[in-house]
């Protein structure tokens, strides 16, 4: 009887918590969407802003002076051993670029986040390095005479630009800065299925953008707190060929990243 009691206790948790994790999934779906919704492009770039201003490791010198994680030196040592001189945007605090520049590579960067830009200018020139960092609009990249022979946007950086459009345009302009078969690394959250969650996330924001005739959301947008866009394989692929590249490869070990080729 004892046992019995025990096991009844024990199914009666396990349903609660299962209906807790759904009902807890839904609010934040809500939250989510309602916020995606209300706030617009201006308000999520200063929402983003206050988040990377308040995230302290993007300004640390030990996690900047890290060198570049396990699969980014897998996709140089696979599609970047031709290159020299790169053009790297979102560099952050210049984790990445101070990682290339040890590994002997010419090294070109942009930044919109002013504070980022100050400090890895600092960190590089202290490393005694001449390379400079470029401050820039944000979602723009950076216009240069040079033609370099190979691309990275920096960690994370291509999932922060809001919409498919504004993406493509970002990924088009740097297409015109490199030659034919040069590689584009891009990093980004995965989207390996189409939850309930997300899309619920936009269809309540879609109605509260629709109300206020502002650009529609996309399944996959998120506020994580700030935003962020999550990407499954296919619409990389898409964005890329838009843009004059073709995927090469798509990975999602250790963090979701992409190859392209410039055609």
């Amino acid at each position: 009887m004892h046992i019995q009691s025990r096991s009844l206790e024990l199914k009666i948790y396990i349903s609660s918590l299962k209906l807790f994790q759904k009902a807890t999934t839904l609010i934040n779906a809500i939250f989510i969407g309602f916020w995606l919704g209300f706030l617009d492009k201006e308000n999520l770039y200063l929402v983003d802003k206050a988040y990377y201003d308040n995230t302290k490791n993007y300004c640390d010198e030990t996690y900047n002076k890290s060198g570049l994680w396990s699969w980014e030196k897998q996709m140089l040592d696979t599609y970047f051993t031709q290159c020299k001189h790169l053009l790297i945007g979102g560099v952050g605090g210049g984790r990445e670029v101070l990682g290339l520049l040890k590994l002997g590579y010419e090294v070109d960067g942009f930044e919109c986040n002013p504070n980022f830009v100050e400090f890895a200018n600092k960190l590089i020139e202290a490393e005694g390095y001449s390379t400079k960092i470029k401050l820039i609009e944000r979602d723009q990249y950076l216009q240069s005479p040079q033609e370099y022979d190979g691309l990275i946007v920096g960690w994370g950086a291509y999932m922060l630009i809001q919409g498919r459009e504004q993406r493509i345009s970002f990924l088009k302009g740097l297409r015109g800065q490199v030659k034919e078969n040069s590689p584009l690394l891009l990093s980004f959250f995965c989207r390996y299925k189409n939850s309930y969650a997300l899309k619920i996330i936009v269809t309540i924001g879609n109605i509260i953008r629709w109300i206020a005739r502002r650009e529609l959301l996309e399944l996959g947008d998120y506020l994580s707190p700030n935003y962020v866009h999550y990407f499954s394989k296919q619409e990389i692929a898409q964005e890329l060929k838009a843009a004059g590249f073709e995927l090469m490869t798509y990975q999602t070990q250790e963090y979701g990243h992409a190859v392209g080729f410039a055609q």
